[in-house]
């Protein structure tokens, strides 16, 4: 499996065709990665745990693993609980290797074409997607896709982060930029309902410790948070800085959601880069995306893709010493 290392004097990360996953971030003047991964590259073929991967032709969950599209009522791959999709199905973006064009010392392109019926998505769909390293120490993606048919797409990156060298996030304080967030059912299916994070496990309008969450005071996180509710320009949607390394990681989106996960079901992972197994709360996850099953939920921002129209969405991962 081939890997490709872009970057410059400040900031570098390796990536692989399989997933187009990032693989490795790493700031010049620290000697450990700032997400996980493997140092064996043939273990992604065991990760079920999407590390560093592209999501899709649906990020999240879809309940029922069905939706209506133009009249027409889709099913779709049954890959969790039996009952419902997750990430677009077991053979979703994050399990197919891409091909790679435009190699660069800062830049590379990574390009899938999934045919009409896979996973039970209606459509032929061609996706790009381009990592580059801009100005000091940014990695700015750019996810494409275009389809012949109507129908849904919803794309994220799913790096776990942990900008400092302890094995697990309780050193972190985050800020997410959202006044809302989605309560969910057993199944972590959105109910439908939009709550304000006032008074409230989900109030990070400030910057607050994720030190409760790993002790297990606190409840672990895997919601969706509000940015907007509809697309628009590229903006700030969370913060997350180590104490111990004092890195600091800005999240930008022009997304409407940022699915944030606290990494509590990691477990039984092929070794890590610390040589052992990843374990819950080893590293977290800030998912720019649209709102989960948002196709069962009228009153949520759609991602409906019609027909020949250019799905984009734009991150940038911005890394600087607090």
């Amino acid at each position: 499996m081939q890997l490709v290392k872009i970057g410059n004097e400040n900031l570098t990360v390796k990536l692989i065709p399989y997933g187009a996953r990032m693989v490795d971030i790493r700031l010049a003047s620290f000697n450990f990665p700032l997400i996980l991964g493997y140092p064996n590259i043939t273990d992604y073929h065991k990760d079920i745990a999407y590390l560093g991967a592209i999501i899709g032709r649906v990020a999240n969950r879809i309940r029922g693993a069905q939706s209506k599209i133009g009249g027409v009522i889709y099913t779709f791959d049954e890959n969790e609980c039996s009952k419902q999709t997750l990430h677009g199905g077991s053979k979703g973006c994050a399990f197919q290797n891409w091909k790679m064009k435009n190699i660069s010392n800062t830049s590379v392109t990574f390009i899938l074409d999934e045919p009409d019926g896979h996973m039970g998505f209606p459509g032929n769909i061609h996706f790009e997607v381009c990592y580059e390293i801009i100005n000091y120490s940014s990695l700015k993606i750019i996810m494409r896709a275009v389809a012949d048919k109507d129908g849904i797409c919803n794309l994220t990156s799913h790096p776990y982060f942990c900008l400092d060298d302890s094995g697990d996030i309780s050193a972190h304080e985050l800020k997410i930029n959202a006044s809302h967030y989605l309560p969910v059912n057993k199944l972590n299916i959105p109910t439908g309902k939009i709550n304000a994070v006032s008074n409230s496990q989900f109030d990070f309008l400030n910057p607050r410790s994720l030190a409760e969450i790993v002790k297990g005071t606190n409840k672990s996180i895997d919601h969706n948070f509000c940015l907007n509710n509809k697309r628009s320009t590229l903006r700030e949607a969370a913060v997350l800085v180590s104490k111990l390394s004092n890195i600091k990681l800005r999240v930008l989106s022009t997304e409407t959601g940022l699915q944030f996960y606290t990494g509590h079901h990691l477990l039984d992972t092929p070794p890590g880069y610390s040589n052992l197994p990843y374990t819950p709360f080893s590293g977290l996850c800030l998912e720019p995306q649209g709102w989960p099953d948002a196709p069962n939920k009228k009153n949520f921002p759609s991602v409906f893709l019609p027909a020949n129209t250019l799905y984009q969405q734009i991150i940038y991962f911005e890394f600087t010493k607090n």
